[in-house]
C-alpha cells in the first residue's frame, strides 16, 4: 500500500499533504493524556505488521491492521498511522517523503472511516462474528480503492496498475479479516472493558 517517492504527481502529492495535515492537527487537538499509550500502542502495532510482506504470486502483500486500529481511535488513528509511516520512510526507506500525506491519506481515512461505519446501528445489528470480520475486511477494502483514486488521479497510465493493485489486495482483506476476528475475540475475552469505549458496542 505503501508509495514511493516520485509515483504520484505534484498536485496529488501537496493535495494529500494538506489533506493529511488538517485531519492530523485536528485529531492532536483532540489528543487526550489518556489516549497517549493507546495511540503510540497501536502505532506500534502498525509500524511492525506493515512491513511484514508475504509473497504472494509476482507481488508482496502486508497486514495494515487499519479497521482494527480505527475501531479503537477513532480520528486519532491520523496520528498513530503517521508516526509509524514517519519513522518507515525515515529509517527504513519504506514508502517517501514527498508521498507521505498520500500515505497517509490511503492508510489513516480507512481506519477513521471503519470507525465512523461501525458507529452506525445498523452494523450492530449484524453478527458478531461477522462485524469483527468485517472490521478488517472493509479497512483494506477502503483502503484499496483510496490507493486507485490517487493513482489514476496521477496519472491516466496508472488505471491498469490500480486494477490491479485491488485485485493483489483481495486475499489481503480476507486475511486482515481473519485475523482483526480472533484479535477482537481475544480481546473481548482477556479484556472485555477494553471494547466498550470502541464504536463496536
Amino acid at each position: 500500500m505503501h508509495i514511493s517517492d516520485g509515483i504520484i504527481s505534484v498536485e496529488v502529492a501537496i493535495t494529500t499533504g494538506v489533506v493529511a495535515t488538517l485531519f492530523c492537527a485536528y485529531a492532536l487537538k483532540k489528543l487526550s493524556n489518556e489516549k497517549i499509550a493507546l495511540v503510540a500502542a497501536l502505532s506500534a502495532l502498525f509500524f511492525v505488521t506493515s512491513f511484514i510482506h508475504i509473497p504472494f504470486g509476482p507481488t508482496q502483500i502486508h497486514l495494515m491492521l487499519l479497521g482494527f486500529i480505527g475501531i479503537f481511535l477513532g480520528n486519532l488513528a491520523f496520528l498513530s498511522i503517521s508516526i509509524a509511516l514517519i519513522l518507515q520512510a525515515l529509517l527504513l526507506g519504506f514508502g517517501g517523503l514527498t508521498s507521505l500525506g498520500a500515505n497517509i491519506v490511503i492508510m489513516a481515512m480507512p481506519a477513521y472511516m471503519v470507525y465512523l461505519i461501525f458507529k452506525l446501528n445498523i452494523m450492530k445489528k449484524i453478527n458478531e462474528k461477522i462485524r469483527f470480520f468485517l472490521v478488517g475486511f472493509i479497512g483494506v477494502f477502503i483502503s484499496s480503492i483510496f490507493l486507485f483514486i490517487i493513482l489514476v488521479l496521477s496519472k491516466e497510465e496508472y488505471l491498469a496498475v490500480g486494477y490491479s493493485v485491488i485485485a493483489v489486495n483481495i486475499p489481503t482483506m480476507i486475511l486482515e479479516g481473519i485475523i482483526t476476528l480472533f484479535l477482537l475475540l481475544y480481546i473481548k475475552k482477556v479484556m472485555p472493558t477494553l471494547l466498550k469505549d470502541t464504536s463496536l458496542c
